[in-house]
């Protein structure tokens, strides 16, 4: 049979591969240093850079009281009464003590979700999203998402998010990149960014 015979070559070509083994080539390669350039600039303004020029919308806000009247400003400009989904109950609870009324996540893709975040890279622009920010499944993306991120989560880079997840390992992590997002995903994403807050769970 000559399927059997091409499956044995494969095999043999593995196992021979597995038995002779070969001398690394690159010996002295730097596994532990930064393969980005060190950010001397604010981090806040790199981030902000990086989203607006993937094509997202950055909305810097002073405090918690300033984000709740832009978002509101923002809702009631888009006429998003009712349609607005959040990917979290204690962001829900949040939102409706200051006034703005969301709805859980159902079985259809929202017009509108709104989510908190773990953390976010100003150098590459991704974002993080745990379980400990979100109780929804976050597989299912609205056509528009709102992300509000503090500055305090917002770090140089990936590699020091997940150092901080490894201390409280969540049941899932997502990390989401905008220039991908706004591509094949959905159509506008916010980045409300809260000026130097603790986050609110």
């Amino acid at each position: 049979m000559k399927g059997n015979s091409e499956k044995g070559k494969v095999l043999k070509l593995i196992r021979n591969s597995l038995l002779d083994k070969a001398d690394i080539p690159y010996s002295n390669i730097d596994m532990d240093s930064d393969i980005y350039a060190p950010i001397n600039d604010d981090p806040v303004m790199i981030f902000a850079e990086s989203i607006v020029g993937n094509g997202g919308k950055f909305v810097y806000c002073k405090d918690e009281e300033d984000m709740i009247n832009k978002l509101n400003s923002l809702i009631e400009y888009r006429n998003w009464n009712n349609q607005i989904f959040s990917y979290g109950s204690g962001l829900k609870d949040f939102l409706k003590t200051n006034g703005i009324h969301t709805n859980q996540i159902k079985d259809k893709n929202p017009e509108v979700g709104i989510s908190l975040c773990h953390s976010a890279c100003s150098g590459n622009g991704l974002i993080t999203i745990t379980s400990n920010e979100v109780d929804n499944d976050f597989s299912r993306l609205p056509n528009i998402l709102i992300i509000i991120v503090f500055t305090s989560q917002i770090l140089t880079d990936l590699r020091t998010s997940l150092n901080q997840l490894a201390q409280d390992m969540p049941k899932f992590i997502t990390t989401l990149n905008p220039n991908y997002l706004l591509k094949e995903e959905i159509k506008e994403l916010y980045l409300f960014t809260v000026e130097n807050l603790i986050q609110t769970k």
